[in-house]
């Protein structure tokens, strides 16, 4: 996985570039108008504001109008790498989107759980899924995770249902960092223990296999 990833935030020193993608001290450079007079000036009251953020890496510049952040599109934290195709496509497409609809990416999400439930040999409605799971052993740590993203993820589908603000963006960061959390503990880790085992002599694999019949 990468580096720890910040959102842009103009009220920060340093974030990670959206351009590209490293954590880089930022240099800011403001101003604002007012539309009525076409009125340019450093700071006025009642006035749309424009913050620049040049990236100290790379030279180019992240935009916000007052509090809404404008350009470029942000990505967020790339995607576990053993996340299988499926979860991983409908991942990128909420981390490419998150910033300017939160309620869309945190659907989206939802359907990536939906779509990991799928790899790991379970079909049915999402809650029977994982329910599933859990009688087959998953860890319970692993079920908050997935019943969390799949409740938030119900809001953005069916609103009105329970309490979690699906049109803050901070709500899809958290189910994307989960669903990474998630892939690690079914998959990634897993696939490395098998690994290890893997390497381990054939005689000792095979006295291991005597032992436990």
């Amino acid at each position: 996985m990468s580096n720890k990833y910040t959102a842009p935030d103009f009220n920060k020193k340093s974030f990670t570039c959206p351009h590209c993608n490293t954590s880089s001290q930022i240099i800011y450079f403001n101003a604002c108008w007012r539309n009525e007079k076409s009125w340019w000036g450093i700071r006025y009251a009642d006035a749309k504001h424009i913050n620049v953020g040049v990236c100290q890496n790379c030279d180019n510049a992240t935009i916000w109008i007052d509090d809404d952040y404008i350009y470029p599109d942000i990505i967020a934290s790339e995607p576990n790498s053993d996340m299988p195709d499926t979860v991983r496509t409908l991942y990128n497409e909420a981390a490419l989107i998150y910033n300017k609809s939160p309620r869309a990416a945190c659907a989206l999400l939802r359907l990536a759980v939906e779509r990991l439930c799928n790899e790991l040999g379970e079909t049915g409605k999402i809650d029977t899924m994982i329910g599933n799971l859990v009688k087959k052993g998953l860890p319970t740590i692993v079920q908050k995770a997935l019943d969390a993203v799949r409740v938030i993820g119900n809001k953005a589908v069916h609103p009105g249902q329970i309490s979690f603000d699906v049109d803050d963006k901070s709500t899809a960061e958290t189910l994307m960092k989960l669903l990474n959390i998630i892939t690690e503990r079914l998959i990634t880790e897993p696939k490395e223990i098998d690994g290890i085992f893997d390497a381990l002599p054939q005689s000792v694999k095979d006295s291991i296999e005597k032992r436990d019949k």
